[in-house]
């Protein structure tokens, strides 16, 4: 399982602003048609062809800030995230007052492991932004990256001061309520996210995850489908194949895996939940080799300490085992203080 919170869904574009052509030439005039159609081209979501028109204006007009920031905005839209900060840093480049840009550089950054220089972005511009409560919402992304909750939980504060029907601040506090295990605090915040926002679907798969821990995981599935509907993101993917194997439907949840695995072989969570997969089918050799796959990729990932003790344990390898789950009591993982309780006395 694992939980999300909001990341760059509040950038803003540069919309609609036309530039003065009176006294233009030729050339001008038709950089300018190129940026309005490119911004018609980016409300209809029609993407490839809105950056199609903001890259004909910058050919003629290579300092047209404006639309390196728009067509970064774009390129976010496509999941392009590297082209993105690239058009917001040359957006800056060009007018290091632009502070939308900025902004929008920023909440790139935080997506980045460059969340020193979000936050130096976010200081930069931060007069410019007091009143928004978008910025604080980024200000609290980037402080959850870095595990600091408690400045997370004060900027979310000031966000939902200024906003108290922001539903991306009480995705992002339910988050933290989550991973603090205040489970009951968490449901309450995801839920009134939804109803804030019923296409919030951050708080609908974080929502899926609060009925897991209770093992209810026809409801978590139920959910999960719901944020699948709105985004087919890898994370909730991986989420609904947890469910499945935990409901037995041991083949549908390795199919969508193996889906999975074949657009992103650096997923944790998924050789995770594969070798969980494999565990279920007694393949304890194939178990291990995909729980190890994970545990190199990312060794935080929830639960891989507990099931690479119970892999220990069916092989009779009960010092082992003890020694994995003592790792996962580190991380605060109640299966395996359980298991250290009953099996490691």
């Amino acid at each position: 399982m694992k939980i999300t919170f909001n990341t760059f869904k509040y950038i803003y574009i540069f919309l609609p602003i036309y530039l003065i052509i009176l006294g233009c030439d030729r050339a001008e005039k038709d950089t300018e048609l190129f940026f309005i159609q490119g911004n018609v081209s980016y409300k209809k979501g029609n993407f490839e062809e809105a950056i199609k028109f903001y890259s004909e204006a910058i050919e003629k007009m290579p300092k047209f800030a404006d639309a390196y920031n728009n067509r970064g905005r774009v390129k976010l839209e496509l999941d392009n995230l590297e082209g993105a900060i690239q058009d917001f840093e040359k957006a800056v480049s060009i007018d290091d007052k632009f502070y939308m840009a900025k902004f929008n550089l920023a909440e790139a950054y935080s997506n980045t492991d460059m969340l020193d220089e979000s936050l130096t972005l976010l200081k930069q511009i931060s007069n410019q932004y007091k009143d928004s409560s978008f910025y604080f919402i980024t200000l609290s992304n980037v402080f959850i990256q870095k595990n600091n909750f408690s400045e997370a939980n004060s900027n979310l504060a000031v966000a939902l001061k200024l906003n108290p029907k922001n539903d991306r601040g009480y995705t992002n506090l339910g988050y933290i309520q989550y991973s603090d295990k205040k489970y009951d605090a968490a449901k309450q915040n995801f839920e009134k996210a939804i109803s804030i926002n019923p296409k919030q679907h951050f708080a609908i798969n974080n929502l899926s995850l609060i009925y897991a821990e209770k093992e209810e995981y026809i409801k978590a599935l139920e959910i999960v489908d719901k944020a699948l509907e709105i985004n087919k993101n890898e994370i909730y993917q991986n989420n609904k194949a947890y469910y499945l194997l935990n409901l037995g439907k041991l083949e549908e949840g390795k199919n969508l895996l193996d889906i999975i695995l074949e657009k992103n072989q650096k997923s944790a969570w998924a050789f995770r939940n594969l070798g969980i997969y494999y565990y279920k089918n007694k393949n304890f050799a194939k178990a291990n080799e995909n729980f190890l796959k994970s545990d190199k990729i990312d060794p935080s990932v929830e639960l891989l300490n507990y099931y690479l003790g119970l892999i220990q344990q069916s092989l009779g390898y009960k010092s082992k085992a003890c020694e994995y789950w003592s790792i996962g009591k580190k991380l605060n993982e109640a299966k395996s203080i359980e298991m250290l309780t009953e099996i490691c006395k």
